[in-house]
């Protein structure tokens, strides 16, 4: 895997790529442009095509007039958690050391597919196991239970699985489930990223353009993947001082991006 700024990176599939080009423009685009960044990652034009095609079809982006695509703000939920970034540290309210959780020891294991989307469900909402098949978090999302189900179930979670709050547990089962979050790793990794973007954003305007739009989307997406799966534990577990900052950075790193990106893409 490359590096960039001391940040790995990887380079992304056509139909991700695809997704990042119009979670960003937040608009269309058309299928030429995309083909043109396609080739800017080295993916050829025919994969770009059928990439658009197994989107639309999945209805996770939406076809215009004249070849133009734009994202599905109306589709899957996945689609809709990784636009939803820039608003992540609204979505937290106060805790009152209750937990939500998920049992899952009955969820059939034989459907590869839905396995790993019924995992990613959990992992998206920062939920961590406490015990074989108990899974938990912090209730400190706003909407509390009913709206942490939906999002799960709309992420992908088993329909069999019990999605419950959790109280009242014994002193020590409550200091143990404080402690499942390596707060330290979540530390550093977000002082890591904040480092990186800091790093790249001071070079992107000397670089050539074809350079700088090429290595902001792949930090951009490294960043944005990290926030999004960021648990957002509760002031009382971890600081929240190291994501806000990054995700500050972040933000104005893509509006410096963005801005990049819609110059080479009106570029002959």
């Amino acid at each position: 895997m490359d590096k960039i700024c001391n940040v790995p990176v990887a380079i992304p599939s056509a139909p991700d790529l695809i997704l990042d080009l119009l979670v960003a423009h937040r608009g269309m685009l058309s299928a030429q442009s995309l083909c043109r960044a396609g080739a800017l990652m080295g993916i050829g034009e025919s994969t770009i095509r059928v990439g658009l095609t197994r989107l639309a079809g999945d209805g996770k982006i939406e076809r215009g007039e004249r070849g133009s695509y734009a994202l599905n703000r109306a589709g899957p939920a996945l689609s809709r958690t990784v636009d939803g970034w820039r608003q992540r540290a609204a979505q937290t309210t106060t805790w009152k050391n209750d937990w939500l959780a998920v049992h899952d020891a009955g969820v059939p294991r034989a459907d590869k597919t839905a396995w790993r989307h019924h995992r990613l469900a959990l992992t998206l909402r920062g939920f961590v196991p406490l015990q074989p098949g108990l899974h938990i978090r912090p209730d400190n999302l706003k909407g509390g239970l009913r709206a942490e189900r939906d999002q799960l179930q709309g992420l992908g979670l088993s329909s069999q699985a019990l999605v419950f709050r959790l109280a009242d547990l014994d002193e020590a089962t409550q200091a143990a489930a404080r402690k499942l979050w390596n707060v330290r790793a979540l530390t550093a990794d977000c002082q890591r990223l904040q480092t990186g973007i800091e790093r790249s954003e001071k070079r992107l305007g000397t670089q050539p353009l074809e350079v700088a739009v090429r290595e902001s989307l792949l930090l951009g997406r490294a960043v944005i993947a990290h926030l999004i799966r960021d648990p957002l534990l509760p002031a009382e577990l971890m600081s929240p001082a190291p994501r806000v900052a990054l995700l500050a950075v972040t933000r104005r790193y893509q509006d410096k991006a963005r801005t990049l990106w819609r110059e080479w893409l009106t570029r002959p």
